[in-house]
């Protein structure tokens, strides 16, 4: 509310400041007004070049300036000269309502004096193309356009129909100030219109019927303060204007003797911001936002963007709120979102050992540990925060021991699929047998020790049983004669 009231107050003082500072030259400082034919109503009431600019939007015949319509002419011109040279900001060209016959007009500004035939050998600074032109016309110079004439031009070439060219403007103003007289209460030496920073533009909403048209020289047009218009019709001129140089748009009751304002500036180039969308328009001062964008590729003056961070994204830097500037710049800084996750969750079996931060950002990692008397049997300790804004791996769970756990306290359980294919690949290693440095190998090659332990029972054990066979047979083959010695004396197998 605060804002919509200080863009109010700005934009009745900019308004104060134009009528101020700058006049209707060709009502106050006209020198002379001609035409190049005159049109007399019923007979009795010329339409003379004056009329045009006695400042009344009573749209009657009699009210306007015509020229004839006689078949010989081949052109048809209209004119104001200034008493001294003047630099004009705004022309508003208001034509006849119930017939538009001024397709294809020229409008010159002249610094010297000169005759319509010399008009060949310039260049307008307006030419409206139109095949249906509009029957009111606002034309603004932010700059300024120097000259001393200004001249309505129409030939027939211009025409999609067999009549005489023939121009009829109602009300001609010409907004200004006078460059050769300083002493004139316009004098532009009093003005700070023009290069002195945005001026607040306006026109009156004539017609309540046909098109009004809207032109920036060299610059685009920002609409704004149609705080007392309904929000579709502002809208609907919106779209039809807002960063445009030239526009046109069509008149309704609803809009009719109201005041239509805008600026006349550079536009905004929109930008594309990572992991962020648009999430509206806003025209300031007047609450009113728009969805989608007027334009996807500019934003005029004035206008203010809305972005979001995408999904579980948050923003971390710059403004999602940017309003375009003068020259061309967007207020703030560039806006930046980055992924974050939600709480990582965890039951009441284990503790969660993380940072103070309630923010988690991609690559944040978080470890779990098992509570007292309890142990670890599925889900990961160790999670990270990924890119999609999700924890990597499983909530880990902790089941309470039904022995006492000092027993399987000393066990460490597998449950990453990835340490475990490390795990085995490290025992692998250690336990591969390398066929080079077995003994069968190395004894193939070498005469050497063998130090195996079965090589040394089996010694052992042959030597053993071979010397125990060798004494058993000796001792064997020695008993008949121990046992006739015995029985008979030594001497028995002698005597016998």
């Amino acid at each position: 509310m605060e804002r919509s009231i200080a863009y109010l107050v700005i934009g009745v003082l900019l308004t104060y400041q134009l009528k101020c500072e700058v006049c209707n030259l060709g009502r106050s400082y006209r020198k002379t007004t001609t035409a190049s034919s005159r049109y007399t109503y019923q007979n009795s009431n010329p339409l003379t070049p004056d009329k045009a600019l006695d400042e009344s939007y009573y749209i009657h015949s009699d009210d306007c300036f015509s020229s004839n319509d006689e078949h010989t002419n081949t052109s048809a011109w209209w004119e104001v000269t200034f008493r001294c040279i003047s630099k004009i900001f705004q022309i508003n060209l208001v034509f006849r309502e119930d017939f538009v016959r001024h397709a294809g007009y020229y409008l010159f500004i002249t610094n010297q004096t000169v005759n319509a035939s010399d008009l060949i050998h310039l260049d307008p600074v307006y030419h409206d193309e139109e095949p249906s032109p509009s029957q009111q016309n606002t034309i603004i110079f932010p700059g300024g356009h120097s000259g001393v004439q200004v001249y309505l031009y129409i030939n027939h070439s211009n025409s999609n129909t067999t009549d005489p060219p023939i121009i009829e403007p109602c009300e001609v103003e010409i907004y200004g100030c006078v460059e050769g007289d300083v002493n004139e209460s316009c004098a532009c030496a009093n003005t700070t219109i023009g290069g002195q920073g945005p001026d607040l533009w306006q026109t009156n909403v004539v017609f309540p019927t046909g098109s009004l048209s809207l032109t920036c020289d060299d610059y685009y047009l920002s609409i704004m303060n149609m705080s007392d218009f309904h929000v579709d019709e502002f809208l609907r001129i919106l779209e039809a204007c807002d960063g445009k140089q030239h526009c046109s748009f069509n008149s309704s009751s609803h809009i009719q003797n109201k005041t239509l304002m805008f600026y006349c500036q550079d536009k905004c180039s929109n930008e594309n911001y990572t992991n962020s969308h648009l999430n509206r328009t806003v025209v300031e001062g007047l609450g009113i936002e728009y969805q989608p964008a007027v334009s996807d590729s500019f934003t005029a003056f004035l206008k203010s963007r809305v972005y979001d961070c995408k999904g579980r994204h948050i923003l971390t830097s710059g403004n999602l709120t940017r309003q375009c500037q003068e020259h061309d710049q967007w207020s703030g800084e560039d806006p930046v979102c980055n992924v974050t996750c939600q709480q990582p969750d965890h039951d009441n079996s284990t503790t969660i050992h993380q940072s103070r931060s309630p923010i988690y950002f991609e690559d944040y990692s978080v470890s779990y540990t098992c509570r007292e008397h309890h142990r670890h049997v599925h889900g990961n300790l160790t999670r990270v925060c990924n890119g999609s804004g999700d924890w990597s791996g499983e909530k880990p769970v902790c089941r309470r021991c039904k022995c006492p756990c000092d027993r399987v306290k000393t066990q460490y359980f597998i449950t990453d699929t990835e340490v475990l294919r490390k795990k085995i690949n490290k025992l692998n290693n250690e336990l591969k047998v390398h066929r080079k440095d077995l003994s069968a190998t190395v004894r193939a090659k070498t005469c050497a020790k063998d130090e195996r332990k079965s090589s040394k029972y089996l010694g052992f054990i042959t030597g053993i049983g071979i010397t125990t066979a060798v004494l058993v047979i000796i001792v064997c083959s020695d008993l008949p004669l121990m046992y006739r010695q015995v029985r008979f004396g030594p001497y028995a197998s002698r005597t016998r």
